[in-house]
């Protein structure tokens, strides 16, 4: 395997496990612990991991250095865990917003025998839900940014800001409970204000991961959020901030999905 391989497949057991040692990467590599103390090194510089003794820990903001090609591998089992439970709030002819996250694009196979209009800016979601009968299927239009795989910018928001949603399906980099939700792109950020804006209820799909950290900008404050869906069970502050905020919880960890 050669070494920036082995460093992508480094930053996904990071983003999982956010603890791990030299001994366990270099017996899963099988390679030597100087060649693993190497890729440490080369992850520290980037700002990905803050070296230990014996290892390193997930950086508090590594999430903004992860590319939409490395998030689409992670967590997969979870984010079918909470975009089954998502999908579940869906009623036949609502009109819905799903926007360009990995998370968001699950839920798909759980809609795609309900008539709905969907609108989404996702390319994932268009090619998923494309041909589909029952479905009318509604791009917001704007400039395609392949990073995101979605289409951002005046015109997406022009849109949005005309037309009204039932529901609206989006995540974020991160949340806290002092900044909100939290994206590291000011144009996604405005993106999914605007969805926000334009939706009678937003649901907020976010994994465990997501949880206690910030990003760049600050995208939306809770009291315009209406259910979060997540995949573990939350702490006793979170639980008590949510309700406070009159924001319904839903811990798939708990269900029988």
């Amino acid at each position: 395997m050669l070494s920036m391989e082995r460093r992508e497949k480094l930053k996904t057991i990071f983003l999982q496990q956010k603890n791990v040692t030299v001994a366990e990467m270099a017996k899963l590599f099988n390679v030597s612990t100087e060649t693993i103390r190497r890729d440490f090194n080369y992850l520290s510089d980037i700002g990905f991991i803050t070296k230990t003794y014996g290892g390193a820990t997930l950086k508090y903001r590594a999430n903004s250095l992860v590319t939409r090609k490395e998030k689409v591998g992670i967590l997969v089992e979870n984010k079918r865990l909470i975009a089954k439970q998502a999908a579940k709030f869906i009623q036949p002819n609502d009109c819905i917003f799903l926007d360009h996250s990995t998370t968001v694009f699950e839920m798909c196979n759980e809609i795609e025998n309900l008539p709905l209009t969907v609108i989404t800016n996702s390319l994932s979601v268009i090619n998923r839900l494309a041909g589909i009968s029952g479905i009318k299927l509604i791009t917001p239009g704007g400039n395609y940014v392949d990073s995101e795989q979605g289409f951002f910018g005046l015109e997406a928001i022009r849109f949005l800001q005309k037309h009204h949603l039932d529901k609206a399906f989006i995540s974020c980099r991160n949340i806290d409970m002092v900044r909100g939700l939290n994206d590291s792109d000011e144009m996604v950020s405005e993106m999914r204000r605007n969805i926000i804006n334009s939706a009678d209820y937003t649901y907020l799909l976010v994994d465990h991961t997501k949880f206690n950290k910030s990003a760049f900008i600050s995208t939306s404050d809770f009291s315009r959020i209406s259910f979060l869906i997540t995949d573990k069970k939350v702490d006793k502050e979170w639980r008590d901030f949510l309700k406070e905020a009159n924001v319904k919880l839903y811990e798939c960890e708990e269900m029988d999905l």
